[in-house]
């Protein structure tokens, strides 16, 4: 009889103590998981247009996110195609992202831009890319170099997709300058 009193005072005392740890288990959050949900190792995209390959960008590492934002930890290559698929145009930078909401590229560190047709080149910390707006731009400093000038411009920069048009915010450097010849009228007026 002892024995059913002692069983039956541990089953009293002991089944709230039961209880007390199912509640505890079921009041814990649910962690809601913000890494990457997917890793792709050797990365190559072409952007087309009217069935032309316009852009290339390449990658050792993607990382995609659920809001399909992706990551480029490694170095990253956009190279820029004309209408024959030549490349004329080459970005790269040490690491990059992708902003899906914005459709927005950024590459960062040691970042070089490229134009071979024009001899032009860039380089920046961060540079940004619109495929939209076919722009790129920063608010970094940036040093073009070009056959005839080396300029600096320590207030960033907007130019077009493939760098053939470009404008300097705080721009410094040398330029090179033809020569003035002067034309004298001789039309008598």
């Amino acid at each position: 009889m002892k024995r059913l009193y002692f069983f039956c005072f541990i089953v009293f005392v002991g089944s709230p103590l039961l209880w007390s740890c199912e509640e505890e288990k079921s009041k814990k959050e649910f962690i809601e998981y913000l890494g990457p949900i997917l890793n792709i190792d050797n990365l190559a995209i072409s952007h087309s247009d009217s069935g032309r390959v316009k852009v290339k960008i390449s990658t050792a590492k993607q990382l995609k996110f659920q809001n399909e934002n992706e990551v480029y930890p490694k170095a990253v290559y956009v190279n820029f195609l004309d209408k024959n698929g030549v490349e004329y145009s080459m970005l790269r930078g040490d690491s990059g992202r992708y902003v899906k909401e914005k459709n927005l590229y950024i590459i960062q560190g040691n970042v070089f831009f490229n134009n071979r047709l024009l001899q032009q080149s860039l380089s920046t910390e961060e540079l940004f890319w619109s495929p939209v707006n076919k722009k790129i731009y920063t608010d970094k400093k940036v040093t073009i170099k070009t056959p005839r000038e080396s300029i600096t411009a320590s207030g960033g920069m907007d130019a077009t997709e493939d760098f053939s048009k470009y404008s300097l915010r705080r721009p410094k450097g040398t330029f090179m300058v033809d020569s003035l010849r002067t034309i004298v009228d001789t039309t008598g007026q």
